[in-house]
């Protein structure tokens, strides 16, 4: 089969498609016939080698898919040849057959194209769980949501808007405003502002009439961080989802203290691999909605195996407007 391979630690470019073996499930594992891979910023991080989880080299990037069960392996006794799937993975998607623990695998409904059942794993239940289980929405709240532009940014205000929430989207590049809006946004801020720290929170107070906001889905860090923990409102929450903006921000716990706010983090693998019955109610939850027409992740680009660098393009120029993907096989 094709695959591509990273022998060292490095960028994209260091990727090489070559002919390798096809693997085989071993036990409560499930092979599958790959059509679609999504590209996501914590593939790239991956391949730099700063990815909380780094394989063994040389290995397969990828961390999400979707495609057809061709083999399952001892003990798997909820999927079956033909199934089709989406699978989450550490690694292992930009390739012809990919290998799944049955648990990293959920059922796809036949209404639901491979390039959309392989955008909406990670962003989607990413998300979900951010708003569901973490934050704990309700209808009426209103939402600050940061790096609004990206996948994970676009299923929060999708998600948020399902559930009867008013969104802001903050954007680091304002001229991706028509996305937000396009996917549900109310309102938009300008995180790439002077100040951030203080700017962020006077237009927040300026669209809630010096309310604030019930729950921020914060995935920049930063300053962005700080911006956003002072706009919350009495008890208001925020969820730590990523630090897209490159730093980790730190916090005085006092502030935590006089504000009688939460701040809360999400790790989505923790979930997948500990949470197994949880997740696979979530995603089911999320193709229903899908299928329903209620949510859908927009699909940027399509690139083929060869042209796995200018689908990290896209991702390195901070130009994501949803998601990329790799066409695998017909």
């Amino acid at each position: 089969m094709r695959a591509l391979m990273l022998h060292k630690i490095g960028r994209p470019e260091d990727l090489k498609l070559e002919e390798i073996s096809s693997p085989g499930p071993g036990e409560g594992e499930v092979l599958v016939d790959m059509r679609v891979a999504a590209v996501n910023f914590p593939d790239l991080l991956t391949i730099e080698g700063k990815y909380q989880v780094r394989p063994d080299l040389p290995f397969i990037p990828g961390k999400e898919g979707a495609g057809v069960v061709s083999a399952v392996g001892p003990d798997v006794t909820r999927i079956k040849p033909g199934d089709r799937v989406m699978i989450q993975v550490e690694y292992g998607t930009f390739a012809e057959q990919a290998v799944a623990p049955e648990h990293e695998c959920y059922l796809v409904p036949e209404n639901i194209p491979f390039d959309q059942a392989a955008s909406i794993g990670i962003a989607f239940q990413t998300s979900y769980l951010a708003l569901m289980d973490r934050a704990q929405i309700k209808a009426g709240e209103t939402v600050l949501v940061t790096a609004a532009s990206g996948s994970v940014g676009i299923a929060a205000i999708q998600l948020a808007k399902e559930h009867g929430c008013t969104v802001i989207a903050g954007l680091t590049t304002p001229s991706k405003a028509p996305v937000a809006i396009e996917n549900g946004a109310d309102h938009i801020i300008d995180l790439s502002v002077k100040d951030p720290k203080v700017s962020i929170r006077d237009q927040i107070y300026s669209l809630t009439d010096g309310m604030g906001v019930d729950v921020v889905i914060e995935m920049v860090g930063g300053d962005v961080f700080h911006g956003s923990i002072r706009s919350l409102k009495f008890r208001g929450r925020l969820v730590v989802v990523g630090f897209t903006g490159g730093s980790i921000a730190e916090m005085k716990t006092n502030y935590v203290l006089l504000k009688n706010i939460s701040v809360i983090g999400v790790d989505r693998g923790q979930y997948r691999d500990k949470e197994v019955d949880w997740m696979q109610n979530a995603q089911k939850e999320i193709f229903e909605m899908c299928s329903d027409g209620k949510i859908g992740m927009p699909v940027q680009a399509s690139f083929d195996m060869e042209h796995i660098v200018e689908a990290f393009d896209l991702i390195r120029g901070r130009r994501i407007q949803g998601k990329v993907v790799l066409e695998i096989s017909q």
